[in-house]
């Protein structure tokens, strides 16, 4: 689906006055097919919480009048919902941008067709390494590099040509694919994606009502974070070799879809541990609803506000209340690298990102169909050390 001229009038009004909530997060379902080590979303998966298609509907049009110019659909994992085409529908026929975020994995093609033949034309796959060894240990499921990779090839074929189509490698950067990113942008650029990167979590705490999907399960698995083994100094190095070269591709015009400002805050995040001074626009540009329909300013807060099909939400959400309240909680929130929250902040702040970003989604890009022989050059198959070896105690 293409931005129409309702949706730039949108953005545009966004830019200027930074009063519009122009992106929203729908997590469908919390259910999971997959066990990733860095992430334990999938223990809270439910079925009976989640909203049936006309309380779906209801949402979509909440949005719409909101001002809402794109909603990414994720989970959990979305495939989880047999229904997942019909309420996909609920949102392209406000005509809202869709963006659907999926592992790719065990998916139903023929709801995914469903989606395509509709005009979704973001879809963003999972992929954290060109080692099918690898991939498979990070998801815990064997075979998962091979599902993943066939599924974007499928989409690849159906978006080839297609002005306005953006689909993308999701990829989670870890101590265990640092060194892997250039050569994940040029696979990306190869078969026709763009590619994000979003740095792993590195909190080991909770703190003031913030709840860190992340954290709670890098703690126990030790060999993802970048500081479990290496010195600060070998960070440092590690981190500013793998930057360096993908700031410099995004420079160059290599299908990154983060802004250079985030690429460069998640380089400083990932050698420190500090997040970007900013903060961001939480429950302003952007918002979080839960698959029972539950209103957060961000799907990392603990604080419930009222359910947004609540008949009242609407001018709640304009109202002076919900602003101090939101400030409070933005305010107390010590920070993530969220793309989807801290990357929307910096482009609307900082028009250079928005160009940026702008310029990615609107250029024609010139690659052939996707092919498994194509993808095939691209597998990693030489043995590696999946796990680097950890430093012993001191």
């Amino acid at each position: 689906m293409k931005f129409s001229i309702r949706n730039y009038t949108r953005l545009a009004r966004a830019v200027t006055t930074q009063d519009v909530p122009v992106y929203a997060h729908f997590g469908v379902t919390h259910r999971c097919n997959l066990t990733c080590k860095m992430c334990g979303i999938w223990r809270y998966g439910n079925a009976k919480e989640e909203l049936s298609i006309e309380e779906v509907s209801e949402v979509a049009q909440r949005m719409k009048r909101l001002g809402v110019v794109q909603v990414s659909l994720g989970g959990g994992e979305p495939f989880a919902r047999d229904d997942l085409a019909d309420l996909v529908h609920c949102f392209v026929k406000e005509g809202l941008n869709t963006r659907v975020l999926t592992n790719g994995i065990g998916i139903d093609k023929a709801q995914l067709d469903r989606m395509l033949d509709e005009g979704v034309r973001n879809f963003s796959i999972s992929l954290d390494s060109l080692y099918p060894e690898r991939f498979d240990y990070i998801c815990e499921y064997e075979g998962a590099w091979d599902e993943a990779v066939q599924t974007m090839i499928h989409i690849g074929r159906r978006l080839h040509g297609v002005r306005g189509a953006l689909p993308t490698i999701n990829c989670v950067v870890s101590n265990l694919n640092l060194e892997e990113l250039p050569d994940i942008v040029r696979f990306a650029k190869d078969i026709g994606f763009a590619v994000s990167f979003l740095p792993i979590e590195l909190l080991d705490t909770e703190k003031d009502g913030v709840q860190n999907w992340e954290a709670r399960f890098i703690r126990h698995r030790p060999e993802m974070g970048l500081h479990s083994q290496d010195s600060a100094d070998q960070v440092q190095v590690r981190v500013d070799r793998a930057y360096n070269q993908i700031i410099r591709m995004k420079k160059e015009g290599w299908p990154i879809l983060n802004s250079t400002k985030y690429l460069e805050a998640s380089r400083q995040y990932l050698k420190t541990g500090r997040f970007p001074a900013e903060g961001c626009d939480a429950g302003k540009l952007y918002f979080s609803i839960s698959p029972n329909g539950q209103f957060t300013i961000c799907h990392r807060t603990k604080h419930q506000y009222v359910s947004f099909l609540d008949p009242g939400f609407e001018e709640y959400f304009r109202s002076a209340a919900y602003e101090r309240t939101r400030l409070m909680e933005a305010g107390s929130c010590e920070g993530c690298m969220r793309a989807c929250w801290i990357d929307t902040s910096a482009m609307f702040r900082h028009l250079e990102g928005f160009f940026e970003t702008a310029q990615l989604s609107l250029k024609q890009r010139a690659y052939d169909k996707p092919t498994w022989e194509k993808v095939q050059r691209w597998k990693r198959m030489e043995p590696i050390s999946i796990v680097p070896d950890l430093a012993p105690a001191k």
